[in-house]
């Protein structure tokens, strides 16, 4: 199990005690007895020794960290802290430490209510740079916690309640599992991530209890913990080891079960199903018990589904906003994971730097051909490094150090962005993954600890990305819009048009406009910007 996780437990966070109310209600102050201790199967144990260490930033960071002023160091030191502390969830599933415990986030710092920091407390005085980033690190140190983009949390508590009834059997059951089965294309990070995302929002409005199962490559318990429910299912559906809870064994429940292949479905026809899932299926009506195969992204496009929206507006979601609240809700990475994570966000947050995230998707074969990837330089992508130039000059403020955290499939182009950017450029060093590239199907524990490395890593740039101030992302590529939406703000990411990235793709563009490629971008024009837009293509959202 990752070090550093918690273990498996039911939060119970008990409303007025009654079965009709809704997930827009709830109260979040009390909680259930601990769960029972589980007899895990021999294989499971074998995946409960996986861990993941914290490796040591790369030396592009390191450079720019000696560059700090002993107030921007004070600063970092306090955000590396107080980030490792109040970030985290709770191990669940294979994840999970014995004895259990109660899934909770972790807890705020005790704050500095309507108190002002002085230079040597939290942010220390404001000096120079962005205001608005020193005002959210004062909002961080009085409340104890990281600036939240999500505006509400009304429904919070009522759903996990309702998850957490259901699992121990004090509420009749309804249930709706994302799946993905052994040996199935389930898509990469992005795509699960999209896919797990909207189904539990349509798990929160039919209100039933949301699980995952990944059969492939590794279980989603093992690289995330989980701040409210435990959603955890079995890895390998032969395993010995009783289910978290006894309902997931009710042959009634299993007899009733429906499965939905939503795979790769197109536009048309998720903008024809989705707006009567609600109707269709809310509690247990038509199926106890749904188990869907999804890879697609619709909680923005719900926003427009007219059945679907009035259910939306009473949660309180809003459409900028709703992926960031739900993936907090479902997902934190592990603790070792934070803490790599926090080395980077504690030096991009500091006032003093605007800091542009860049995602390049060279294609597939960068990952795995060495001898395709040598064609990727930043000459090559010099798009993307021009339009940084145009943002930095358009949006940072001139006493502001710009940084360019750079993501990328290719090790030939991060190593030439390194030689030719080094007083910019940040990276992370860490080895690419994707789930799919190069599928393994087998069952083998090291075949599981190498995918879970893989998607380890894969969470740590994701989170970082998502704490940069402007986004330059690949269309056709979905791992670019998840940090974008983590974060939650508009008018802060602009995608550029890769040819390399689908090939497929380019060449039918080219065939239906007599030659030709999208026209260059203007990256110091506000119509660059774009957000909700994301979500009409690839993966969709």
């Amino acid at each position: 199990m990752p070090s550093g996780t918690t273990r498996n437990g039911l939060t119970r966070l008990d409303a007025d005690g009654s079965d009709s109310r809704s997930p827009e209600e709830g109260n979040e102050d009390s909680v259930e007895p601990l769960p029972p201790r589980r007899e895990w199967s021999t294989e499971d144990r074998q995946l409960q020794s996986y861990t993941w260490e914290t490796p040591p930033v790369h030396s592009s960071l390191e450079r720019m960290l000696a560059d700090l002023t002993p107030a921007q160091n004070r600063t970092r030191q306090w955000l590396l802290q107080s980030r490792n502390q109040t970030m985290g969830g709770t191990g669940i599933g294979l994840g999970a430490r014995e004895p259990p415990e109660r899934i909770r986030p972790a807890p705020a710092l005790p704050g500095h209510r309507d108190a002002d920091p002085d230079e040597f407390s939290g942010p220390g005085d404001f000096q120079k740079g962005s205001y608005t980033k020193y005002a959210d690190l004062v909002e961080e140190w009085r409340n104890g916690q990281s600036v939240d983009s999500c505006e509400t949390k009304s429904w919070e508590a009522a759903y996990t309640t309702l998850h957490a009834d259901m699992l121990s059997q004090a509420r009749a059951p309804s249930l709706l599992e994302y799946r993905c089965r052994l040996g199935e294309h389930c898509g990469g990070f992005a795509d699960r991530i999209l896919g797990m995302t909207s189904i539990f929002l349509y798990s929160v409005l039919t209100k039933r209890a949301f699980s995952i199962t990944w059969e492939q490559p590794a279980p989603a318990d093992l690289v995330f913990d989980s701040p409210h429910i435990d959603w955890s299912r079995p890895f390998n559906k032969t395993s010995t080891t009783p289910p978290n809870s006894p309902i997931y064994a009710d042959e009634r429940l299993v007899s009733n079960r429906t499965e939905i292949n939503a795979h790769n479905w197109n536009p048309e026809r998720l903008d024809e199903f989705m707006p009567t899932v609600v109707d269709q299926f809310s509690e247990d009506r038509n199926s106890s018990w749904l188990q869907i195969d999804f890879n697609r992204g619709v909680v923005m496009r719900s926003f427009s589904y007219q059945a679907v929206k009035p259910h939306l507006d009473r949660l309180g979601l809003k459409v900028t906003t709703a992926y960031a609240c739900l993936i907090k809700y479902l997902f934190r990475p592990k603790p070792a994971v934070l803490a790599f994570i926090a080395h980077y966000t504690s030096f991009f947050a500091l006032p003093e730097n605007f800091v542009i995230g860049i995602q390049i998707r060279t294609g597939d074969l960068s990952l795995y051909a060495a001898s395709k990837d040598v064609i990727n330089t930043v000459e090559q992508h010099s798009q993307y490094f021009a339009c940084a130039d145009a943002v930095a000059r358009t949006y940072a403020d001139p006493s502001q150090r710009v940084v360019y955290y750079l993501i990328t499939d290719s090790r030939v182009l991060e190593r030439d962005a390194l030689r030719q950017f080094a007083d910019r450029v940040v990276v992370t060093g860490l080895e690419q993954a994707h789930a799919e590239v190069e599928p393994d199907f087998s069952e083998g524990t090291r075949t599981v600890e190498h995918a879970a490395d893989g998607l380890m890593r894969t969470i740590a740039e994701s989170w970082i990305f998502a704490s940069t101030d402007f986004q330059i992302i690949t269309q056709r590529s979905g791992f670019g819009k998840i940090p974008t939406w983590l974060r939650g703000r508009e008018n802060t990411t602009i995608p550029l048009f890769n040819p390399q990235t689908d090939p497929d793709w380019t060449e039918d563009y080219r065939k239906k406009h007599n030659g030709t490629l999208p026209p260059p971008i203007d990256c110091s024009k506000p119509e660059a910007c774009t957000f909700h837009e994301m979500a009409q293509a690839w993966s969709l959202g």
